[in-house]
C-alpha cells in the first residue's frame, strides 16, 4: 500500500513538473511568428493583402491590408500609400481613374490621415503628424472605392489590376489578393505577374474558390521596384457597360471645355492682332540685286528673323570663306565628317564687325581649327563673341512697335484663361501653376528689363537681372520638375497656350516706316535670289551669271533660307564651267540641294561641337484598356499600382 502511494506521489511529482515545462513551450510557440517578424529590425511590408470585390455596376470595393515593421528609420509616423488616379489605355492616352477612400485603420483602430495630389498619383500619409511610432509591427487597413476599371473586350469582360504597385521603397516579404466577380460571372483566363514594371515574370500562384472567388499569392518576396499584377477574365455582360454619353462624359469632358477656352484664347489674339499687329501697307515691292542696306548676311538675317540662331553664325564662316579669308575642307580631321576651319590668302580688312569676332576666337595662336567637341569651348566662345558684335549693329525697336501696353493686357488674359482651366478643368498638381505663374511673369519681365537697362543704368540692370532670377526662376524650376507629372491634358493646354502666345507676341509687333522700307527691299531682293527667269522681272542691267556671282550672293540666300532656289538658278552654269570653290574642300554637293548637301551637314557640325554639360498592346475587342489575362499582360499594367513608403 505504501509502495503504491509513493507510486501515485512520484506521478503526481512529474505532472507538477511537466506542467510548467508545457506551459512554457506553448508560450514559448505562441508567438514564434511575431517574435521572428520582430528579429529582423530592417524595415519592410511582412504582408501586402487585397480584397476585392466588383459589383454589377463596375464599382469595384478595395481594401488593402498592409503588415509593416517599423524601426523609426523612414517609418516614424506610419506609411505613405501612392496610389495612381489616372491610367492609360492601349494608345497610351491617359483616362481618369479616380478613388474615393472609405476609411482607414490602424490594428483594426481608425487612423488619422492625409492626402496630397501630386499631378497623376495621390499619396495617403497614414499616421498623426504629431506621434512617433515605436519600433514594431503595424498593420493598416486602407478601403476605397473605384469605377471605370473594368476592361470590356469582344467576347469577355476582364479586371486587371497593379495589387501592389512597383514603387515601394521596402520589401514586400508576401503579396497577395482575392477578387470577388460580380454575381453571376464565372471566371475564365488568369494570369499573374511580378517583378519590375513590365516584367512578364510568374512568381506567383492562382486558385479558385468554392465560391468562385480568386486568390492570388506571390511565391517570392518582391524587392523594392517590383510589384504584383493580377488579372481575370470573366463573363461578358454581367457588368453594364457604360453608354456612349457617359463615356463621353467620363473622358471628353475635360477635353471639350480645354478645346473652348483654346479657342475663345486663340479668336481673342487674332481680334487683338487684327486692330494692332497688321502690317502697315507696303510700297510696290521692286526686284532688285543690290544688297539691303550693303548688310552684312548675319546682320539680314537678324532683321529677317528677329534673333541670331546657329545658323546666324554658320552662314558667317562661309561668307568669310567666300571673301577668301578662311578655307572649309570636309574629312580633313579624325573622322571623314569632321570639317575644319583654317587660316587662306584673304585680307581681314574685308570681314564685318561680326567676322572678325569669329576669325580671332578661331585663329588665337592657330592656323587651322576643327569643328569637334574638342574645339567646343573655342567655338561657343566665338558664337558669343559673333552674337555681341552683331546685336549692336541693330536695334529692333526701331523697325517695329512692340505694343507693350496690349502684350501686358494680353498677358493677363492669358492668366485668366489658364486660372478658369485650372478651376473647372484640372484641380491639384496643375494647381501649382496658378500659384507659380505670377511670380515666374512678374521674375521674367525684370529679369529682360535688366538686361535692356544696362545701358541707361547698370546698376539698376543688374539689380533687375538678379532679382528677376531669383523671383521668377526658382518658380520656374518648380515648375519645369513637375511638368512630367501633370495630366497630359494640362501638359496639352500648357503647350497649346505657348504657342499661341510666343506666335501672338511676334506677329503683334508691327513696322515702322523704317522697317516697312526695309522689308520692301528685302522682298525686292528675296524675288531676285530665288526667280529663275530673270527676264519676267523686267529688271535693268541685271548683273551676268557667274560663278562669281554666285558665291557672292550665296550666304545671303541662306540667310533669307533660299538657298537651293539659288543653287538651282546657277545649276546648269555651274556644271557647265565645272566648278568647283576654292574656299571649299571636300565632298561635291548638289547645287538645287545644298542646304541638304552641304549647309545642314556644316551646321549640324557647329551644333554639335556644343560643350557636354554635365506598352502595352491590347485586345482587338472594343475596350480602351490593354488586356492583363491573355500573353500581353505584365507586372504594373492595369489599373491601380503605385507604391509607398514611410513618413
Amino acid at each position: 500500500m505504501k509502495l503504491k502511494h509513493l507510486f501515485s506521489l512520484l506521478r503526481l511529482s512529474l505532472i507538477v513538473l511537466l506542467i510548467p515545462a508545457l506551459f512554457t513551450k506553448t508560450l514559448a510557440q505562441e508567438p514564434v511568428t511575431e517574435q521572428g517578424e520582430q528579429n529582423n529590425q530592417s524595415e519592410r511590408v511582412i504582408s501586402f493583402h487585397t480584397d476585392i470585390r466588383i459589383d454589377t455596376s463596375g464599382m469595384m470595393y478595395l481594401s488593402e491590408k498592409i503588415k509593416v515593421y517599423a524601426s523609426g528609420d523612414q517609418i516614424k509616423r506610419g506609411i505613405v500609400r501612392s496610389i495612381p488616379v489616372y491610367r492609360k489605355d492601349i494608345f497610351g492616352d491617359r483616362k481618369s481613374a479616380d478613388f474615393k477612400i472609405t476609411s482607414i485603420l490602424k490594428d483594426g483602430k481608425k487612423e488619422n490621415y492625409k492626402t496630397k495630389n501630386d499631378g497623376s498619383i495621390r499619396s495617403i500619409y497614414i499616421g498623426n503628424e504629431d506621434i512617433i511610432l515605436n519600433p514594431g509591427i503595424y498593420t493598416y487597413e486602407i478601403n476605397y472605392q473605384t469605377k471605370g476599371q473594368v476592361g470590356f473586350f469582344k467576347t469577355y469582360d476582364e479586371i486587371y489590376w497593379n495589387v501592389t504597385g512597383s514603387e515601394w521603397n521596402f520589401e514586400i516579404e508576401k503579396a497577395s489578393a482575392t477578387i470577388v466577380l460580380p454575381n453571376g460571372a464565372l471566371a475564365d483566363n488568369t494570369a499573374c505577374y511580378t517583378g519590375p514594371s513590365g516584367s512578364t515574370s510568374k512568381n506567383c500562384s492562382i486558385s479558385i474558390n468554392p465560391d468562385q472567388s480568386l486568390s492570388f499569392q506571390t511565391t517570392e518576396s518582391l524587392p523594392s521596384g517590383s510589384g504584383f499584377t493580377v488579372a481575370s477574365a470573366f463573363t461578358k455582360g454581367i457588368i453594364h457597360r457604360p453608354s456612349n454619353f457617359q463615356l463621353f462624359y467620363q473622358d471628353y469632358l475635360k477635353i471639350t471645355l480645354t478645346l473652348l477656352l483654346l479657342i475663345g484664347l486663340g479668336a481673342y489674339y487674332y481680334i487683338s492682332w487684327s486692330r494692332y499687329g497688321r502690317d502697315p501697307q507696303e510700297p510696290v515691292i521692286i526686284p532688285s540685286f543690290n544688297i539691303p542696306n550693303n548688310w552684312s548676311p548675319a546682320l539680314l538675317r537678324y532683321f529677317y528673323i528677329k534673333k541670331i540662331d546657329d545658323k546666324s553664325f554658320a552662314i558667317s564662316i562661309i561668307n568669310m570663306a567666300v571673301k577668301k579669308v578662311i578655307k572649309i575642307s570636309k574629312g580633313a580631321g579624325l573622322k571623314k565628317e569632321d570639317y575644319a576651319v583654317e587660316k587662306s590668302t584673304g585680307l581681314t580688312n574685308v570681314l564685318s564687325n561680326e567676322e572678325d569676332a569669329i576669325y580671332l576666337r578661331f585663329f588665337n595662336k592657330r592656323n587651322r581649327i576643327y569643328i569637334n567637341k574638342s574645339n567646343g569651348s573655342t567655338i561657343n566662345a566665338a558664337k558669343n563673341a559673333h552674337e555681341d558684335r552683331l546685336k549692336p549693329q541693330l536695334n529692333l525697336k526701331d523697325f517695329f512697335i512692340t505694343h507693350k501696353k496690349t502684350l501686358i493686357q494680353s498677358t493677363l488674359i492669358t492668366l485668366a484663361v489658364i486660372v478658369v482651366f485650372m478651376i473647372f478643368v484640372e484641380t491639384g498638381a496643375p494647381m501649382i501653376m496658378l500659384f507659380l505663374s505670377p511670380f515666374i511673369v512678374i521674375g521674367g519681365f525684370c529679369f529682360f528689363a535688366g538686361f535692356k537697362m544696362i545701358g541707361e543704368s547698370v546698376p539698376v540692370g543688374i539689380f533687375l537681372i538678379i532679382w528677376g532670377a531669383g523671383f521668377g526662376g526658382v518658380p520656374l524650376y518648380m515648375l519645369l520638375s513637375n511638368l512630367s507629372k501633370l495630366p497630359i491634358i494640362s501638359l496639352v493646354f500648357i503647350v497649346a497656350c505657348t504657342i499661341m502666345y510666343a506666335l501672338y507676341v511676334y506677329l503683334i509687333r508691327a513696322p515702322t516706316a523704317a522697317g516697312t522700307d526695309v522689308i520692301s527691299k528685302i522682298k525686292g531682293f528675296k524675288m531676285y535670289l530665288e526667280t529663275a527667269e530673270e527676264h519676267r522681272l523686267n529688271m535693268l542691267n541685271p548683273p551676268e551669271h557667274t560663278p562669281q556671282l554666285f558665291e557672292k550672293f550665296l550666304p545671303y540666300a541662306l540667310a533669307l533660307d533660299i538657298e537651293n532656289a539659288w543653287g538651282a538658278k546657277f545649276e546648269e552654269l555651274l556644271n557647265q564651267a565645272d566648278y568647283s570653290p576654292d574656299w571649299y574642300e571636300g565632298d561635291k554637293f548638289y547645287y538645287p540641294r545644298i542646304a541638304k548637301g552641304f549647309i545642314v551637314p556644316f551646321s549640324s557640325a557647329i551644333s554639335d561641337s556644343k560643350p557636354d554639360t554635365g506598352s502595352s498592346s491590347g485586345s482587338s475587342g472594343s475596350s480602351s484598356w490593354s488586356s492583363g489575362s491573355s500573353s500581353s499582360g505584365s507586372s504594373g499594367g492595369g489599373g491601380g499600382g503605385g507604391g509607398g513608403g514611410g513618413w
